[in-house]
């Protein structure tokens, strides 16, 4: 089915999205508070499909979240029916190391009154909230998190890093090659099946709060509230019931969640 904005600002919680840096920052945030980062298709062992009309009905219709290439597909069509001029670019996660490895992560880039700034809704945990401007090395505040950008003149790549106790951590990098459909739709399959890539044998959560997150690996399930933390460990398919419907907001049916469960006890 085609894209419909109001349903669509309706599902993310926003009434309105002004075609401004102020706007394209609510979008980013709204949608990551309403649509978690999750991987439940690829932990059960099948590639998700990417065709709009499937994801409209699984992000938006049936209340699912997705990975980065469902969640951010999901929002470059936003972007598009907002009317903001976007560039998909394609990243090399890189999770603290020197350099990346296939490109594996999809991401915006969105010019704006002079300036460009990185969009993503589909990175998970450590990603910013908010959009990040394309300035080398400006150091920015999002909530609690400093993060920068800066250009690596031997890989040619601009590189997302978040500011840590021990220093600058590099989440990715993206360069400016073309991107087409067909480049994403491997990199997709490669995502959900490779077992060099974390999908298929982790299970990951996360959502934004207003004032914090939820976030879950293999079990481990952790929620940040107005700077107090909490962890805990979630081991039965009713605990991991709750978590899902009622703090991660997700409408995925029991049987799926049990499958889900299942699974997990295999791999813990």
């Amino acid at each position: 089915m085609p894209f419909e904005l109001a349903t669509y600002l309706n599902r993310i919680g926003l009434e309105n999205c002004p075609l401004d840096v102020g706007g394209l920052k609510q979008l980013q945030t709204a949608q990551i508070s309403a649509i978690p980062f999750e991987n439940v298709m690829p932990f059960s062992g099948k590639v998700p499909d990417l065709d709009p009309a499937s994801l409209w009905q699984k992000l938006v219709l049936a209340n699912c979240g997705g990975y980065c290439f469902e969640v951010n597909t999901l929002l470059g069509e936003a972007l598009d029916a907002l009317g903001f001029t976007n560039r998909r670019v394609l990243a090399r996660v890189r999770m603290g190391e020197a350099q990346g490895g296939a490109r594996t992560h999809l991401a915006f880039v969105v010019p704006l009154d002079g300036d460009e700034w990185l969009v993503d809704a589909g990175f998970g945990g450590q990603a910013p909230a908010e959009p990040v401007k394309i300035v080398p090395d400006e150091e920015q505040t999002i909530r609690d998190q400093v993060y920068r950008i800066r250009f690596e003149n031997q890989s040619g790549e601009h590189v997302l890093e978040r500011k840590t106790s021990a220093g600058w951590f590099p989440l990715y990098g993206f360069d400016r090659v073309d991107v087409r459909d067909e480049d994403i739709e491997a990199a997709n399959f490669v995502c959900a099946l490779s077992p060099m890539q974390s999908f298929a044998g982790n299970l990951k959560f996360y959502r934004l709060t207003e004032t914090g997150f939820f976030s879950f690996l293999n079990g481990r399930a952790r929620c940040i509230e107005s700077g107090e933390s909490r962890e805990w460990q979630i081991r039965e398919e009713a605990e991991l019931k709750d978590f899902m419907k009622i703090d991660l907001r997700l409408g995925y049916d029991d049987a799926t969640i049990q499958a889900v469960a299942d699974r997990l006890k295999t791999r813990n």
